[in-house]
């Protein structure tokens, strides 16, 4: 005998569900039915510790972009193909690796089925579906073009996904000198310093300043590494908890949109985003004041997202969308003027595809330009590092020839 978990509705409509003992499903079916109950979903209860080990990994699976683009892409074309959207979950759910994603279209496809809403049944795993991903669907449902929703999703899920991958590669260079640069001067300070400190303290010899200096954080690091340690950790969990505070993320957001070279290029990347959302969501019929609120909401940067609530409130006012990004002083004067002349010829939509194509642009320039941006900052900073290691092994050399003159 297989335990069966089971939702069904009896014979006023109310919903109910439980566990059952049977041979198979048909047998669950055929048992509801006698007791006067009519089948929506039977699955399979996996028994066993190896199977609820798997179930509890799962849990801790991170559904990646990448699982949410083929996820959307892929319903998107068989309901186009005119699939029941059920049997198109069904379809999706076999194509899914992730364990975790895995059981949470199983449950979107559950409550489909018992009754509830697409939009409403996303909206339950807001830590996997965003609210601009969920307003969207609903919309999506309410106007009959689902497949059509979808389809604008997964592209800006797949543009936002390779921007990422774009500014991943453009540092991968400056983060590789960075871990070679803390790797030398970990084993400069922990390996080499204290043997020619050994070595030239036989001779009674007064080691230079820069080799005292390496000596001194050889000592701190070997002696005082707990109190390092807790530093650290205090200071991150500090600064997190200023993080989670909406003065301190506003703070931070600021800085970071003040910062050279990288400021500049993540105020590009947060412009094109809500310009391309702006435009899928007026597309799929959400109206503009609704999806100024739910850019604001999606907005990874305080900042940024100030800066659509100003806007979303002068447009209630009566203004149209230009005029308040003028004021911002955020939006370029050819990002204003291509919203204007859309607003004016009645293709607003098209027109912020533009501007968010314009940033795009804009950020792929700067992305190729980021490591040669970097270089000089690099080699400068390289610089100083090797010219303190050779300094702290060198200058005791030459002290010892001094010495070796002496006798």
């Amino acid at each position: 005998m297989t335990s069966y978990y089971y939702k069904a509705r009896d014979r006023y409509g109310v919903l109910t569900d439980g566990t059952m003992e049977a041979e198979d499903s048909r047998a669950v079916a055929v048992q509801l039915e006698k007791n006067g109950f009519m089948p929506i979903s039977i699955s399979q209860v996996e028994s066993g510790i190896l199977a609820k080990f798997e179930k509890w990994r799962a849990t801790f699976q991170k559904v990646d972009p990448e699982d949410l683009i083929v996820f959307t892409r892929q319903l998107a074309s068989v309901l186009e193909a005119g699939v029941p959207l059920i049997e198109g979950l069904d379809a999706v759910h076999e194509q899914v690796r992730n364990g975790n994603f895995k059981n949470v279209i199983l449950a979107v496809r559950t409550d489909v089925e018992s009754g509830v809403s697409f939009s409403d049944a996303l909206e339950k795993h807001k830590a996997v579906f965003s609210p601009m991903m969920t307003n969207m669907v609903r919309v999506g449902e309410s106007a009959g073009i689902l497949d059509e929703v979808l389809d604008r999703i997964s592209n800006l899920l797949e543009k936002d996904y390779e921007t990422g991958n774009k500014i991943k590669t453009a540092s991968r260079y400056p983060m590789i000198v960075g871990i070679t640069l803390i790797g030398a001067f970990i084993i400069m300070t922990t390996f080499v310093i204290p043997r020619y400190a050994s070595f030239f303290g036989s001779f009674k010899a007064d080691l230079p300043l820069p080799t005292r200096i390496l000596m001194g954080i050889n000592y701190v690091v070997s002696h005082f590494w707990w109190m390092i340690l807790s530093v650290a950790i205090a200071a991150i969990y500090l600064f997190n908890r200023f993080l989670s505070t909406e003065r301190g993320r506003y703070s931070w957001d600021r800085f970071v949109l003040s910062t050279p070279i990288f400021g500049a290029l993540f105020a590009k990347i947060y412009l094109s985003r809500f310009n391309r959302m702006l435009a899928a969501m007026m597309g799929s019929g959400i109206p503009i004041l609704e999806a100024l609120t739910i850019s604001s909401a999606t907005a990874e940067n305080k900042v940024i997202s100030k800066v659509i609530i100003d806007i979303r409130e002068q447009v209630a006012k009566g203004k149209n969308l230009t005029e308040p990004m003028k004021g911002s002083k955020v939006f370029p004067p050819i990002a204003i003027s291509m919203a204007a002349i859309g607003e004016k010829a009645g293709t607003l939509e098209k027109m912020l595809n533009k501007v968010a194509d314009y940033f795009d642009r804009e950020a792929d320039y700067t992305i190729k330009n980021l490591t040669p941006l970097l270089e000089p900052i690099l080699i400068g900073i390289l610089a100083v590092f090797l010219l303190i290691f050779a300094l702290g092994i060198f200058m005791p050399m030459w002290d010892l020839v001094k010495v070796y003159k002496n006798f």
